[in-house]
């Protein structure tokens, strides 16, 4: 009856690699970005308003998409709100796609547990392998309770997170049938796209500092572990990997909105300041890419 034990045994390794994403500090972490990036869609929405306000103050008087769309400051304002919503859905979609994949690793877990149960039954007091196969199931039962949690965070959503963006035409629809003084009352009034508003530009500047920092500590630590031990450098190289991920992403964001709106940034009296900062996230993001490379190299040196 060893041979069983070894199956199940075989079996709870080949899914814990897989059990071990889906935890709830994940599910913490999805949850917050689609935080972050509804923040940052509603801001996308205030500054719509605002360029619907320089529209109407520009001759535009029709309450057409199509007629609107012929005017600059509104084509500006769609696209700029329009892309926070897209970003939004996508982290939406990154949870609704974790939670799933958690549901149908539970299932691989579930059909694995009910085929230790059934052996459980059949086995008499006196089997060798019982007491190991149950604390094989007990293991496996506290491992499916986890995944569960993780599971559920989609739950958590509010109406707002879920919905916001499916009902982005709705809201468009609506804005443009608002009567016009409400749309020039706003805060930070300007041509630019909402990345670039000094409040958002300082908050991405200190995250974009926090995850270089955290990928060269990552680096460091990898090489430092990577004397006593090859494999213990592979955790510390994946965390940075990751924090890369999302440094890589806020770069690409900034990158883009430099391409999208060069007259905006040309007009502002922060030019300056917004060509500085958008040459430092792409001169530390190009950095942080050749320090894990570097990093990685070494180590692979090391182990040949």
């Amino acid at each position: 009856m060893a041979k069983e034990l070894e199956k199940f045994k075989a079996e709870a390794k080949k899914l814990a690699a897989g059990t071990k994403k889906f935890t709830t500090a994940e599910g913490d972490k999805l949850k917050k970005r689609i935080g972050i990036s509804l923040g940052n869609a509603w801001e996308g929405e205030d500054y719509f308003r605002e360029s619907l306000a320089k529209a109407r103050k520009d001759g535009v008087k029709s309450e057409k998409l199509a007629d609107f769309q012929k005017n600059k400051h509104f084509k500006d304002g769609l696209v700029t709100w329009n892309k926070a919503v897209d970003i939004h859905q996508e982290e939406v979609g990154a949870m609704k796609g974790f939670c799933a994949d958690a549901r149908a690793h539970m299932a691989k877990q579930q059909a694995l547990l009910k085929d230790i149960e059934k052996d459980l039954k059949k086995r008499g007091k006196s089997s060798a392998s019982k007491k190991d196969i149950e604390a094989l199931q007990s293991d496996l039962e506290k491992e499916i309770a986890a995944v569960r949690k993780a599971s559920e965070y989609e739950g958590k959503l509010n109406a707002a997170q879920k919905l916001y963006g499916a009902n982005f035409q709705k809201t468009v629809d609506k804005i443009l049938k608002e009567k016009a003084e409400g749309h020039d009352k706003k805060k930070d009034a300007t041509e630019l796209p909402q990345l670039l508003v000094d409040r958002n530009l300082k908050k991405y500047t200190n995250q974009v500092g926090a995850l270089v920092k955290a990928i060269n500590t990552h680096c460091v630590t990898a090489i430092d572990k990577a004397g006593e031990d090859l494999k213990a450098a592979a955790p510390e190289l994946k965390a940075a990997a990751a924090k890369y991920k999302d440094l890589k992403k806020i770069n690409d964001q900034y990158q883009t909105a430099k391409k999208k709106f060069p007259g905006a940034i040309e007009d502002s009296k922060d030019k300056k300041k917004l060509l500085a900062t958008l040459k430092k996230f792409n001169d530390l993001t190009a950095a942080a890419e050749r320090k894990i490379r570097g990093t990685t190299v070494t180590i692979k040196k090391a182990a040949a």
